[in-house]
């Protein structure tokens, strides 16, 4: 309820999700809802560490204030990233988001390394801890407060598709379990004899830098170029093949710039017996239908292709059914016959898997497939992989 009640409090056109200022204001409102949070959190874990001699709680204090430098990290990120586009940067700098959140990991493991090492002393030093009701109280207080926090950057993270703001949410998650730990040592000193606080913050500081190198791996994938989602490339067929005039789709690319700018380009074919001018029309109207849907910048190439000779269909459909034959998982387009006196030329583009086996000699297997049934038959084959 609180989540949803900032949401409309403070994001104008809160549905508008696709839009850069909508999820640069959602961004905002996370960015400042945890800086504030993490330096109250801060605040009062110092005073319970200080008040039991707690080194664990200490550390666990220092954690949400490195937590409010993430925060920081991830504002400026989302401030950059909403930059407009210029001359340098074309695409605009949608991508500064996921240098940010490579940024907020970076901190999250410092932090847990910090943790490690004080928590080692501690393990080979032990002083007692006296942990105070109010102590505790802050505690609990604390994980309360974290545990919102996590639902809250999570419920922001999946609604604007932000890896930083979804890694912020599982930082406080962490910081759930770390306090949790802090908070069951705390209990275990004020009422036994035995002293966990080193092996405890020891414990915290591990599952720390392990989170911190996930959020990493996770950010380094689309800034590598990782495979489009496939939604949305199923979404982008669908709508491509609704236009009349538009009878097949191949070579389509999708280029990530960062959450929210997405540039695809794809091969549409078109009657070759068409006016093309009119071909031209309806590839315009694609391209501003996509825009308009998904916010997704499109440049598409015509193929015209013959689809009425009966000759060059049958020769077509043969060639598709010895791919099959050969693996289900192969696809073809760009089909085209040159008619000779003696010999026939069949000239296509064969699309295989990423994993597919002896790829360069595929050529010469459909060749012989298709010479076993016409002697006549010749192949220019290129074999490509699929980009989505």
């Amino acid at each position: 309820m609180l989540t949803k009640w900032l949401v409309r409090r403070f994001v104008a056109d809160a549905d508008n999700v696709k839009q850069p200022s909508v999820r640069y204001a959602y961004g905002q409102l996370a960015g400042i809802t945890g800086l504030v949070c993490n330096l109250v959190l801060f605040g009062i874990k110092l005073l319970a560490g200080i008040l039991s001699g707690s080194l664990a709680v200490i550390a666990d204090a220092f954690n949400n204030l490195s937590d409010a430098g993430s925060v920081i990290v991830t504002l400026v990120g989302f401030k950059l990233s909403n930059a407009p586009a210029d001359r340098d940067h074309p695409f605009g700098h949608g991508r500064m988001e996921y240098l940010s959140t490579m940024g907020v990991a970076v901190l999250i493991i410092l932090a847990g390394f910090e943790v490690a090492v004080s928590s080692v002393e501690k393990i080979f030093n032990p002083t007692p801890s006296d942990h105070s009701a109010i102590s505790l109280v802050i505690l609990v207080a604390a994980i309360l407060i974290k545990l919102w926090m996590a639902v809250f950057n999570r419920y922001i993270g999946k609604t604007i598709d932000s890896d930083a703001i979804i890694a912020a949410g599982i930082d406080s998650r962490n910081d759930v379990i770390c306090t949790t730990l802090v908070l069951v040592s705390a209990l275990v000193s004020r009422f036994t004899s035995w002293e966990l606080d080193g092996y405890i913050g020891l414990l915290v500081a591990l599952f720390v830098v392990w989170s911190g190198f996930s959020v990493i791996r996770q950010t380094v994938s689309p800034l590598l170029g990782q495979a489009p989602d496939e939604q949305l490339v199923k979404d982008i067929e669908e709508t491509v093949l609704s236009f009349d005039g538009v009878v097949g789709i191949h070579d389509m690319m999708v280029h990530d710039y960062g959450p929210g700018r997405v540039i695809a380009s794809l091969h549409a074919e078109v009657p070759a017996d068409r006016d093309m001018i009119e071909s031209h029309d309806i590839i315009d109207l694609v391209e501003r239908e996509l825009m308009r849907k998904f916010n997704v910048i499109t440049c598409i190439h015509m193929d015209p292709i013959d689809t009425n000779d009966p000759e060059t269909l049958r020769l077509k459909e043969l060639a598709v059914g010895e791919l099959t034959a050969i693996d289900e998982r192969l696809s073809l387009h760009d089909f085209r016959v040159v008619f000779g006196p003696s010999h026939t030329n069949l000239i296509f583009d064969v699309v295989v898997p990423f994993d597919y086996p002896d790829k360069s000699q595929l050529p010469s297997r459909i060749e012989k497939r298709l010479q076993a049934i016409d002697e006549r038959l010749f192949t220019v084959i290129q074999v490509e992989t699929k980009y989505t």
